[in-house]
């Protein structure tokens, strides 16, 4: 097969690690192992998206900050990485493949020149949350080839198309996010949680359920972690890291993962605190569905409700037959039925596919 020229678009430039640029990243790098040369254009101006803050302004900032190459993920030395105005042809060079995510982007895919590459679109969740809902939808009706992360996106493109797109399954990088203290030799009363100021993450009602949970358990230790700034009324039991460099030794130093999230594409966290042998607590929305089995590789729980939380995870404290349970088969299954490898090659096959119609 003949090697690929293949464009990737972002919405915007990364400056802080997030779940959609990190899989985008994680493909460029693949493709490019394999031998095909990869461009990322990360995008300043978006259809759809006002900005009071002039583009030329933006431009200037983002260059002073050098966040043309995300600084959390090493991208291989052979990507092309730069920052544009907008996705106009005069700014995207010709190629044979261009892979957006990101439903605004879809619409700026849908205007370039068929030089600019095949369109494909990553549909990495169902992305309504600033209210243009209609403009969604009717993303996923572009004359793009469309992508996407979990079983439960597919059904909500194939209802609003009735066109069934391609599912590609996330994957971890069982080379950074692996099992290395056995969830039997875990202290059973270590719990590991994001901190998001994301309302739809859900963390409010997991913060509420380890502060009931101390007091049921005072040997209780709790981690968080995410990007934002450590929060202020945080008590002090709880130990928070900032964008943990080691996040793969805080998951190893945890039994327990919970995930109180409101609405997921194909939540990255869970999964990987999985592949480093902790106990999974999530709810049972469609973003966990693709790993998350109830009493088999997680204990699920409803949306909104602490009580639920504080209840599946009390199991876990009291029951340590069950806790490890739990651990094993998720680290069975997520290491075993989930590949970079496979999804790579799928993806690629998909692109070649497109060229020869």
């Amino acid at each position: 097969m003949n090697k690929l020229r293949v464009n990737i678009v972002l919405p915007f430039p990364t400056s802080k690690p997030a779940g959609g640029p990190k899989i985008m990243y994680e493909y460029a790098n693949r493709l490019s192992q394999l031998g095909h040369s990869i461009t990322i254009y990360h995008a300043i101006k978006r259809p759809y998206k006002n900005s009071k803050t002039p583009l030329f302004i933006k431009q200037i900032m983002f260059a002073l900050r050098g966040i043309s190459r995300p600084k959390w993920f090493l991208l291989a030395a052979g990507i092309k990485s730069v920052i544009v105005p907008k996705i106009e042809d005069k700014f995207i060079a010709d190629a044979d493949i261009i892979f957006c995510t990101w439903w605004q982007m879809a619409f700026a895919l849908q205007d370039l020149s068929p030089a600019k590459g095949k369109k494909f679109n990553l549909i990495q969740d169902y992305e309504i949350w600033t209210g243009q809902n209609d403009l969604v939808d009717k993303s996923f009706n572009l004359p793009l080839h469309h992508v996407v992360i979990s079983k439960y996106l597919q059904q909500i493109v194939f209802d609003k198309t009735g066109v069934m797109p391609l599912h590609i399954p996330n994957a971890i990088d069982t080379d950074i996010y692996a099992c290395s203290i056995k969830p039997g030799d875990k202290n059973p009363y270590s719990i590991i949680m994001l901190y998001s100021e994301e309302l739809r993450k859900g963390t409010q009602f997991g913060l509420t359920a380890l502060t009931e949970l101390k007091e049921k358990f005072p040997q209780l230790r709790v981690t968080l972690f995410g990007v934002y700034p450590k929060p202020q009324n945080l008590p002090g039991w709880m130990k928070y890291y900032r964008k943990p460099a080691n996040l793969r030794e805080l998951y190893n130093e945890a039994a327990i993962f919970i995930s109180p999230s409101l609405t997921e594409g194909w939540a990255l966290p869970p999964a990987e605190a999985m592949a480093c042998g902790c106990a999974v607590v999530c709810t049972g929305i469609g973003g966990h569905a693709d790993y998350a089995l109830d009493n088999n590789t997680a204990l699920l729980t409803k949306t909104e409700n602490t009580a639920d939380i504080v209840e599946k995870v009390s199991l876990l404290l009291t029951d340590n037959s069950l806790r490890l349970n739990i651990a094993n088969n998720g680290l069975q299954f997520i290491t075993s039925g989930f590949s970079w490898h496979k999804n790579v090659h799928d993806l690629e096959t998909f692109f070649y596919l497109a060229l020869n119609k």
